[in-house]
């Protein structure tokens, strides 16, 4: 029996890949985004709203006594797969109407 080419080792993990990161195209629950916002923030999230996604971020308005915040967190398939479940990525978030500033 003939060895596999070293492209075709390659087109198989790349194959394996992909179909796992199908399977983690969802991004975090409301309950999940509040937690980790309530640790970014440092203070309690009563609401997370305004809720949406494209296939690398997840966008939302977390609610505070402090006020609103506009947060972003990374998620979808890239974020499963770079992080193999040993990775949970913290929101972004800054004051509702303010422009981000990213450190």
């Amino acid at each position: 029996m003939k060895p596999m080419p070293p492209a075709l080792k390659s087109l198989a993990l790349l194959a394996v890949l992909a179909s796992l990161a199908g399977c983690q195209t969802a991004s975090p629950s409301a309950d999940t985004l509040k937690q980790r916002t309530e640790v970014t923030l440092g203070t309690p999230v009563s609401q997370v709203s305004n809720l949406r996604n494209d296939s690398n971020t997840t966008y939302y308005t977390a609610s505070t006594s402090k006020g609103r915040y506009d947060c972003q967190v990374p998620s979808g398939g890239l974020v499963a797969v770079a992080g193999m479940g040993l990775y949970t990525p913290s929101p972004t978030c800054w004051k509702e109407g303010q422009a981000p500033v990213f450190q």
